[in-house]
């Protein structure tokens, strides 16, 4: 994805924010038609600053914008996790999920083993299951990583 259909990306949550290109210009203090001209992947005249296109994408809460960029750069976003528990308690919590995760891991080997009845499929099931458990994972390793990088 290049730099354009990022910036088409966030042209499309501009026009779907509450009140249009007109209210964010207004809230940005320009200009509509030159504000309007900025944002248009088409116009070579007007460019958004960097500032401006960070506004934008706050004020628009563009995680598709975000995402594409991130991806741009072979990274990707995930959502900050609520971490405000004691250290203890993040790893508590990374403990308990790792064991769950492993007892999660043996179930699923043994229903994608060729002589189960399955064979090498999971259930929807078991897709939502352990999808859950890597989400709560990815979470609480993000706690214990900021944890972890904060001493």
């Amino acid at each position: 994805m290049n730099s354009k259909d990022i910036q088409r990306l966030l042209l499309i949550d501009c026009k779907n924010s509450s009140g249009g290109i007109t209210s964010l210009a207004h809230a940005l203090s320009k200009c509509p038609k030159i504000f309007s001209n900025k944002i248009n992947v088409e116009c070579e005249s007007n460019h958004l600053s960097f500032q401006e296109a960070i506004d934008l994408i706050v004020m628009t809460n563009s995680i598709r914008t975000l995402s594409a960029m991130a991806s741009s750069v072979d990274h990707i976003l995930v959502p900050m996790p609520n971490c405000n528990v004691s250290n203890a308690d993040v790893v508590q919590r990374f403990v308990d999920l790792s064991i769950q995760c492993g007892q999660l891991g043996q179930k699923m080997k043994k229903a994608m083993a060729e002589d189960s009845e399955l064979g090498v499929a999971l259930s929807i099931k078991e897709k939502r299951e352990m999808a859950n458990v890597v989400k709560q994972m990815t979470a609480i390793c993000l706690c214990l990583e900021l944890e972890l990088d904060e001493k």
